[in-house]
């Protein structure tokens, strides 16, 4: 039968719209959705006690203000900066940091009452949410309000272990689950004014080495991101730097199918397959690990050698070997190999000496530890000589041990890797 033009047209039309449809069908199920940013720090919180007691730091030409300056102007080159003031309540610096910066040299600033140290890191700890990283400068000395000290002169060293740091651990305590981490950084400056000691008499001193105290405080990977940019900015580096970390263990790892291969084995997802191993004939494998977000004294190849701790018990497995990546020989790996290597920045080589049965479980921890330098070198139970202050803060070490029992546990691990054996 013949169609009418207008029929055959009407067709043509509905064919090709029904095309047109399709065609948009099918591309639009190949669009891909953007990828999601990693988020970064998006502004930081920078606090200043501003007790009586930080006065003598402001006076004269001192390390503090050299310092201080130049870290709240090179943390406004990695993210936007705010300045506040604190002793009680803090209080923002609605002038914006430069104009803190010149307040450092020209303005009275630590005026205020002393205050309970637990009840200021309690305030910044709050504002350290999300991604906002959080900075506090004081002297970090543990003291009783001004009322206590004078019904009972002795109360702070009395009572600073059992009160004072359980304090300081109760507020860390919270902040660890919440996933908020900290890091500490250690300075000295000459000290040009009133020092109160523990007994709250008073002081002058006239440039006396005294220690201050930058605490950095938020999400871990903000923290450490933080950490890395403003050591690279930094021409005024920390005397010390302590790391408390929250979130959990690392627990990836790539196995090496040649590097540091010895014996007859095949590499798995989960382990080592086809294994044949005697005592006469051991075999070794090595794994890649990214210790990049650990502390820096806990990437060291001779703490990785003290501290990791390999349980396995159908079989007999030991460390035999720290490699950073970049001294690990890479003339005979292959591109697939290789890469495995750059993603990582560790080589952990262990040795096999025994299998008891057809399979073992294999369980490799590096617990986690804190490094200690606070106890001797800068902390003192008794701040009222020169001699016995020089540089020292008082009660550091029941501060920073209650910051530490904090986030150390017996099943905290900086790492936990768990991997297979079977004949």
């Amino acid at each position: 039968m013949n169609q009418s033009p207008l029929r055959a047209t009407s067709l043509f039309f509905l064919v090709l719209l029904l095309f047109f449809q399709s065609c948009g069908r099918k591309e639009k199920k190949t669009e891909k959705p953007p990828e999601a940013k990693p988020a970064g720090i998006s502004n930081i919180l920078f606090f200043m006690e501003t007790s009586a007691s930080m006065g003598g730091y402001l006076k004269g030409e001192t390390n503090f203000k050299v310092a201080i300056s130049e870290v709240v102007t090179k943390l406004n080159q990695i993210a936007p900066v705010e300045v506040w003031t604190i002793a009680g309540k803090p209080k923002p610096v609605v002038e914006g940091y430069n104009q803190f910066v010149v307040n450092l040299a020209t303005t009275p600033l630590a005026t205020e009452r002393s205050s309970e140290l637990h009840k200021i890191f309690k305030e910044v700890g709050e504002k350290a949410k999300g991604n906002t990283v959080a900075l506090l400068v004081s002297d970090c000395i543990l003291s009783f309000p001004d009322a206590e000290i004078r019904k009972n002169p002795e109360i702070n060293r009395q009572n600073a272990e059992s009160v004072l740091k359980s304090q300081i651990n109760d507020q860390f305590a919270s902040l660890k689950k919440q996933g908020i981490s900290a890091t500490v950084l250690a300075y000295s400056s000459g000290f040009n004014g009133t020092y109160y000691d523990y007994q709250n008499n008073k002081h002058k001193l006239t440039g006396e080495s005294r220690p201050f105290y930058i605490w950095i405080i938020g999400k871990q990977e903000l923290v450490g991101d933080l950490n890395r940019k403003l050591s690279e900015l930094m021409i005024t580096k920390p005397a010390k730097q302590l790391d408390f970390g929250a979130s959990g263990a690392l627990k990836q790892f790539d196995l090496f199918f040649s590097l540091n291969k010895k014996g007859e084995w095949r590499a798995e997802k989960a382990g080592l397959a086809e294994l044949t191993v005697k005592p006469a004939a051991p075999a070794e494998f090595a794994v890649g690990v990214n210790l990049n977000g650990l502390p820096s004294y806990a990437q060291a190849e001779d703490f990785i050698r003290k501290n990791l701790v390999v349980t396995a018990p159908n079989a007999t497995v030991k460390l035999i070997n720290v490699q950073k990546k970049e001294k690990v020989a890479t003339n005979r790996l292959k591109e697939r190999e290789l890469k495995l290597l750059n993603q990582n920045s560790h080589v952990l080589t262990f040795r096999v000496e025994n299998l008891y049965d057809d399979k073992a479980d294999v369980a490799i921890k590096l617990p986690v530890r804190f490094d200690d330098w606070y106890a001797a070198g800068w902390s003192t139970m008794d701040d009222r000589t020169s001699t016995s202050r020089f540089n020292k803060t008082f009660a550091l070490v029941h501060l920073m041990n209650g910051v530490k029992e904090a986030y150390q546990s017996s099943n905290n691990d900086f790492l936990v890797l768990n991997l297979k054996l079977e004949k």
